[in-house]
């Protein structure tokens, strides 16, 4: 069983911002037996108010009788509480992960039956506890460390995954990429792809999302990045640590993206360019050349996100530069 006061006190072990407005704290060993929406909570759940319904929120607390809620900091308590426990946070929603990773995980897990052996091949090297699911397939030159998560359908050669790592269904890592050099007759032939997938610890790749071998060296996914379904890495890419690249985009061959960099929905990055740490490619962004540290860039082409004065005028945007276009070999 886990109670209200167990919850509280890890929250408070771990997040030197949280404060606790408790209402009825001499009760407050009420059992807490799942988790819910700041909409449907009821007793014994673990909720979550997120600070954009703060506004709404003391108008709502009668019906979150028996919750223990975790919300935004306030600058007093709600007048009316029939609620078990409320604690503010200056972060609430990582303080609501913590709390669900520490108590309820289980909810959050997905358990797969066990890959076909012969899916396996015979040189792989596999890890312990790792779980690899039916339909999968691990081709040549492949070493999967403990603990890894592989989801249905997920094909990988050429890879080397670190401990941990979690890749979803229906994923393509470690396929030769897109490369071709056209031959004295006008005919495509294929550039070789030699290299490997390097994937670093604490990554999590969502399902349908393709990341090529590199070519001569490896693309690599950096320590804690987290990439979305639907995404395409092509080869040679370097992702540096924690970058978010989400869902539909796709980021061009032999480009760098340093650390902490966010990659919107739908946003296209050109092969061979560089990508400042702590940049923020905008959604449908597409990007033709170098984005420096710390830039927000948005459109078609990609130009940087500039705060006008009000009332100033708005000047049509500038011919950009397309003459970027690199080889990604």
């Amino acid at each position: 069983m886990t109670t209200a006061t167990e919850i509280i006190a890890h929250l408070l072990n771990i997040d030197e911002t949280a404060v606790v407005m408790p209402s009825d704290i001499e009760r407050a060993d009420i059992e807490v037996t799942g988790v819910a929406t700041d909409q449907s909570a009821g007793r014994g759940d673990l909720a979550w108010i997120s600070p954009r319904n703060a506004e709404r929120f003391p108008e709502r607390i009668e019906g979150f009788a028996g919750s223990v809620l975790i919300g935004p900091l306030l600058a007093s308590p709600p007048a009316s509480r029939p609620m078990r426990m409320y604690v503010g946070s200056s972060d609430p929603k990582g303080a609501f992960t913590r709390l669900v990773d520490a108590f309820f995980s289980g909810l959050s897990t997905t358990s797969w039956p066990a890959s076909d052996p012969k899916s396996i091949s015979a040189d792989a090297k596999i890890g312990i506890r790792a779980s690899i699911a039916a339909g999968a397939v691990i081709g040549s030159n492949v070493t999967i460390g403990d603990d890894v998560v592989i989801g249905p359908n997920t094909c990988i050669a050429n890879a080397w995954i670190a401990d941990g790592v979690m890749i979803g269904a229906n994923c393509s890592i470690g396929l030769p990429g897109f490369g071709y050099s056209r031959g004295p007759t006008g005919d495509f032939a294929r550039f070789p792809h030699l290299g490997r997938v390097v994937i670093r610890a604490g990554v999590e790749v969502g399902s349908n999302t393709c990341i090529d071998r590199g070519s001569l060296g490896d693309t690599v996914i950096g320590e804690g990045c987290k990439v979305d379904n639907l995404a395409h890495i092509a080869h040679n890419v370097v992702l540096g640590r924690n970058v978010m690249v989400i869902a539909n985009a796709m980021i061009g061959g032999s480009t760098r993206i340093g650390d902490n960099a966010w990659v919107a929905p739908s946003a296209s990055v050109i092969d061979a360019v560089t990508i400042g740490e702590g940049a923020v490619l905008g959604l449908g962004a597409v990007v033709l050349k170098t984005v420096p540290a710390g830039k927000v860039m948005v459109g078609n082409p990609a130009r940087p996100l500039e705060r006008r004065p009000a009332n100033s005028t708005v000047q049509p945007p500038s011919t950009a530069d397309t003459s970027g276009s690199r080889s990604a070999l």
